[in-house]
């Protein structure tokens, strides 16, 4: 017996997924120390097909919604609940960036539509 699954099993389970689009946060931080309030932003890269290839929101008229965190303990729990591997070393240097610059971008973050919607990320 081998221990892979079979094709057609994972063939289904891939059907049933959600389709997922690339994208990255962007986040900005105001202020500085303890009172620091951070915008987030998520900005979509690919178009699920289907969707048309006009838009790059995950439905017609939904545009990116910033979330905000205030102080930097606020930011690590969005970022959790939105889903960022904090073990990424792109991520690690995006976090030293904030502190250092003001603002930076968290790479290759995939998102299905339901996701993006029920994390806040879109308007609806």
């Amino acid at each position: 017996m081998s221990a892979l699954p079979s094709g057609s099993g994972a063939a289904a389970r891939l059907a049933q997924q959600k389709p997922k689009a690339r994208g990255f946060l962007h986040i900005v931080r105001h202020g500085a120390g303890p009172s620091a309030i951070y915008v987030v932003t998520y900005h979509r890269l690919e178009v699920v097909p289907g969707r048309g290839s006009s838009s790059d929101s995950p439905r017609p008229g939904a545009r990116p919604k910033p979330a905000l965190a205030e102080g930097a303990q606020a930011l690590i729990e969005l970022l959790e609940r939105i889903g960022v591997d904090f073990h990424l070393r792109e991520v690690r240097g995006a976090l030293e960036d904030i502190l250092r610059l003001g603002s930076a971008n968290i790479p290759d973050l995939w998102l299905s539509d339901e996701e993006m919607i029920e994390k806040g990320l879109v308007e609806s």
